[in-house]
């Protein structure tokens, strides 16, 4: 099962998981789109205590096996900022008007993700 970036239901994962089975959870790093965030202030920010708040939260389902880094930089143009910034939490507080000043798009951008592998309890 694979949750990316996702709302999380633990007890229904582990009910519908086999024995067997992974739980890959990915989520954002502090450093993930941060150029893009250091220059839209009203972007939402990732909050530090999110690891120990999505430990804490599968903790009684799941045990975690494996944790990968991911992390690499990429170009950036202003129409995929608009949509990288529309797939964000930071939607429902920014416009596309909102960015139209091109000095707040960077041209690259840090792609930075944890994926942790689970296995059930």
């Amino acid at each position: 099962m694979l949750d990316v970036f996702a709302p999380r239901n633990p007890a229904e994962f582990h009910r519908v998981l086999r024995p067997t089975g992974r739980l890959i959870v990915v989520r954002p790093t502090g450093r993930h789109l941060a150029e893009l965030r250091g220059r839209v202030p009203a972007m939402v920010t990732i909050d530090p205590a999110k690891e120990q708040r999505l430990h804490r939260a599968l903790d009684p389902f799941f045990e975690a096996a494996v944790t990968e880094q991911v992390e690499y930089p990429t170009a950036l143009v202003r129409p995929e900022a608009l949509d990288l910034v529309a797939m964000t939490p930071s939607a429902r507080h920014l416009s596309r008007a909102d960015l139209n000043d091109d000095g707040l798009v960077p041209d690259q951008v840090t792609v930075s993700v944890l994926a942790t592998a689970y296995q059930p309890r």
